[in-house]
């Protein structure tokens, strides 16, 4: 049986009254309850007012006040917590959201971190070289921008005339700037606008994610769609994080954002590193444009470089939205399976690919890839999830052998499906369109496009891509390159596309047969 503090219950109990006269009761009862209550003699040299102090019914009652201003003048800074658990994030959300806007209304500048991961559709993930730091007033912002620890570029927002804003923009990279003038609101801006926004929103939160440690702080985190502001799509998840002790903000994390080009890709931008009631130099607000600098745009300067490195570029009037009809035809296949080089049959699905090696047909060798995670939710394959794991499993039919070995995020192998994507993400900007053909019995329509248009890839790296005139989905894809050694041309050929097969209830379930022997390492 546990013993209850009298004291914790009456404080508890005047937490949640407004009346006069109900708060004189039990302060009332605070000093009887600490008539019950022992106290030893403090040790030496430590102060002895407590003691004292509790001496007289005039004490207990100045005690039991100060006890009690301290959790009511706490308050506005610490939610009242849930009676049985200490969770304030499990009582009202009406209540404590309220109490949290009223600590950010205190707020006069706001300093922050902003970075972002790639996340793809099936598990892979990378966390940017680019990150930002956000400087902002209700008068003035700026933000710095890195690369790894190098200074990129930092942009300033300062007033002009009444309504607006002159914002100049300084590339550290290109040794460049701009400044331009813009209308903006007459009244000033809120530095902490973005965070009352989610806290506006919390009572409206699909889940409450727990509690996780960031930066040394025990936070309780909620997930909201984004879809509840604005106009964003349904698949847009967002979730805020907040100190349990402090119930401020510490992450912000938006979720499922897509990346021009990379259909198999989703950005997350993270917000975090936090500092609320910071002084800010003023001098981080004036504009410094080196001496030297040119004044153009970076994207000037980055094309006439592209030109000088890679030549004239060649681009086919490629229809607007027929990548949109590609990618969304990709969107709605569950299951793919195609040839690879002619002597391996791939199947894929969105946790789990499986490759058949083959001589003839004389099945080789199979391999398993098993996507295994706790959290099933839409956001499952983000970089948060701490539970992802990948099992590959290789069974061997010509050496009677089998290995299994488990990838975490690190060193996981990439999701074949997010090769058919990735190629897909750049057919806007395709050399040519190739005259239509047929491709085992279907009628298709096909893309070239230069490797060269992205990354650091040589010229004479070519991709052929042709798809399904009715369905839109691949039916063919060549990848054909020259070896810089031998000067040899090869060409990849994933073919004999097959979308949405039916397929065993186990087939992506590795079964190893009873007699085979683990093989060596």
């Amino acid at each position: 049986m546990s013993v209850t503090d009298p004291m914790e219950d009456i404080l508890k109990q005047l937490r949640y009254q407004s009346s006069p006269e109900a708060r004189e009761r039990i302060l009332g009862k605070a000093s009887g309850a600490m008539d019950e209550m022992t106290t030893s003699a403090p040790p030496p040299g430590e102060p002895r007012i407590w003691r004292m102090t509790m001496n007289t019914k005039t004490g207990k009652l100045a005690v039991a006040a100060a006890a009690i201003l301290i959790v009511l003048g706490g308050i506005t800074l610490w939610p009242a917590r849930d009676a049985e658990t200490g969770q304030w994030w499990l009582g009202p959300p009406a209540a404590w959201g309220q109490l949290i806007a009223e600590s950010l209304n205190k707020v006069q500048a706001l300093v922050y971190r902003e970075g972002y991961v790639f996340v793809g559709d099936y598990g892979t993930t990378h966390v940017s070289g680019n990150w930002s730091r956000w400087y902002k007033t209700a008068e003035r912002r700026r933000r710095d921008k890195f690369y790894d620890e190098t200074l990129v570029s930092t942009m300033w927002e300062v007033p002009e005339d009444v309504g607006y804003v002159l914002r100049y923009d300084v590339s550290f990279e290109y040794e460049c700037y701009t400044a331009e003038t813009y209308e903006t609101s007459p009244t000033p801006s809120d530095p902490v606008e973005m965070l009352r926004l989610y806290v506006g929103l919390l009572d409206q939160a699909d889940r409450v994610l727990g509690t996780k440690t960031f930066e040394n702080k025990e936070c309780v985190g909620f997930e909201v769609s984004a879809s509840k502001y604005g106009s964003n799509p349904e698949d847009w998840i967002d979730r805020i994080w907040f100190d349990t002790e402090t119930s401020l903000p510490v992450r912000i994390e938006l979720h499922g954002r897509p990346v021009t080009g990379h259909p198999e890709q989703t950005f997350t931008f993270v917000k975090d590193e936090f500092e609320y009631y910071v002084d800010v130099p003023a001098e981080k607000f004036e504009p410094q444009i080196p001496e030297g600098f040119a004044n153009t745009h970076p994207d000037n300067i980055r094309a006439a470089r592209e030109l000088e490195e890679k030549g004239e570029m060649v681009f086919a009037d490629v229809p607007a939205e027929l990548k949109d009809r590609i990618v969304a035809a990709l969107d709605q296949a569950e299951i793919v399976t195609y040839g690879e080089w002619g002597q391996t049959r791939v199947y894929l699905s969105r946790y789990a690919w499986r490759r058949d090696r083959l001589d003839g047909d004389h099945l080789q060798s199979t391999e398993w890839y098993v996507i295994e995670q706790e959290d099933a939710t839409a956001t499952n394959l983000d970089f948060n999830d701490e539970t992802f794991r990948l099992v590959h499993t290789t069974v061997d039919y010509q050496a009677r052998t089998y290995k299994a070995v488990t990838h975490g995020r690190e060193d996981r192998p990439r999701h074949p499906l997010d090769g058919i994507r990735h190629p897909i993400g750049y057919i806007d900007r395709a050399d040519r369109i190739l005259e239509n053909k047929i491709i085992d019995g279907i009628e298709c329509f096909g893309l070239e496009l230069s490797a060269r248009k992205y990354g650091s890839n040589p010229d004479d790296m070519i991709h052929r891509l042709w798809f399904d005139s009715k369905t839109y989905l691949p039916v063919r894809m060549e990848f054909e390159s020259v070896s810089e050694s031998s000067g040899r041309k090869s060409v990849q050929v994933k073919d004999q596309f097959e979308w949405n097969p039916v397929l065993p209830e186990d087939f992506f379930t590795p079964q190893i047969p009873p007699d085979f022997s683990p093989a060596a390492d």
